[in-house]
């Protein structure tokens, strides 16, 4: 027996105002939606309206949280009060002229790797939520978490120190 699956169905609503089953596997502009879990779907423009706003606030957040991470270790390297870490100045003068980096060397076991090994937990966790949430090749959802995360970088990332994340794995 074979199964037959319609990718290419446009999810027209059903009588009773429900949204037809399946997955549409090329972007499209419809309202009717299934977002990340079965209870999570839209079916109307406003719905898909809430929906997208509030994933292009997990955008904004998740550039913060990217933020904050990378904050939380220039907060540790700058401080050596655990005795688990461990700072040196590495690759001194060349083209860049008289500066010094410092390279931080945390014990396996030190409250700042602790701290940074969660975090990269919960980014790795959201950024896939994410990419999966843009694998709905729903337009408006993407274009709502792009905006988000856009917003997110503006806001947050000219605070960085030294490019971006080079341990993000979906942005």
């Amino acid at each position: 027996m074979e199964a037959h699956h319609d990718h290419g169905s446009h999810h027209p609503p059903a009588a009773d105002g429900e949204c037809a089953p399946g997955h549409l596997m090329t972007f499209h502009l419809g309202v009717c939606q299934e977002i990340l879990f079965s209870g999570w779907v839209t079916t109307n423009a406003m719905q898909l309206f809430g929906s997208a706003v509030a994933l292009f606030v997990a955008g904004f957040l998740y550039e913060g949280l990217k933020y904050y991470r990378q904050a939380a270790q220039h907060g540790a390297s700058s401080s050596n009060k655990d005795s688990q870490v461990n700072i040196t100045k590495t690759e001194c003068g060349g083209a860049d002229g008289p500066r010094c980096h410092s390279q931080v060397k945390y014990g396996m076991f030190s409250s700042p790797h602790v701290v940074q090994t969660l975090l990269h937990i919960i980014q790795t966790t959201i950024s896939y939520i994410l990419m999966l949430v843009f694998m709905t090749y729903n337009v408006w959802l993407c274009l709502a978490l792009v905006l988000g995360m856009g917003l997110g970088y503006f806001v947050f990332g000219w605070r960085r120190a030294g490019g971006g994340d080079t341990n993000d794995c979906c942005s």
